[in-house]
């Protein structure tokens, strides 16, 4: 048979059992520290499980000046966390100015970028129009040097004929 008695420390337990002097117990006990209990195994007669003291159930009373003390620390944490929480904000604030500058500066070059591309391209028809014709005066010229080599051809083949 196993039976539980809250007590709050081991001195309590003896204390107790020297009150009743009139029951015994056989058998052992164990002290449990983690939340303060006596756990019996063995037998009690009735005499000692009659006279066994009512423990009053562990309350704890707060004074004034610890609920203060506890109430400052607990403001005290709060105010850190804000002045945090405010720190924080006004980085992500100067995070968020840094990537609207961004954008802005991103939005500048690609538009530079474009305004660069259409001159490219403006260049590339001009160029290109410029070789056209280039290649153009260049194949008037050959079919000139062509009529022209023509013509002494003849003028050759009239002076000496062919034999």
């Amino acid at each position: 048979m196993k039976e539980k008695i809250p007590f709050y420390n081991e001195k309590e337990f003896h204390d107790m059992v020297k009150k009743t002097k009139k029951g015994t117990f056989s058998g052992w006990y164990i002290i449990n520290k983690n939340n303060n209990s006596v756990e019996f195994s063995g037998s009690f007669n009735r005499q000692f499980k009659l006279n066994k003291p009512v423990i009053p159930v562990n309350t704890e009373y707060v004074t004034r000046k610890e609920f203060n003390e506890y109430k400052d620390s607990n403001d005290q944490k709060l105010t850190k966390i804000e002045t945090e929480l405010k720190s924080q904000g006004q980085r992500i604030q100067v995070v968020e100015d840094k990537v609207d500058r961004l954008t802005e500066v991103v939005m500048v070059q690609s538009q530079q970028i474009k305004t660069q591309g259409e001159a490219m391209n403006a260049r590339m028809d001009r160029f290109e129009s410029l070789v056209l014709k280039s290649l153009e005066s260049i194949g008037n010229t050959l079919t000139d040097f062509g009529k022209r080599l023509d013509v002494i051809e003849t003028r050759l083949d009239k002076i000496d004929p062919p034999k």
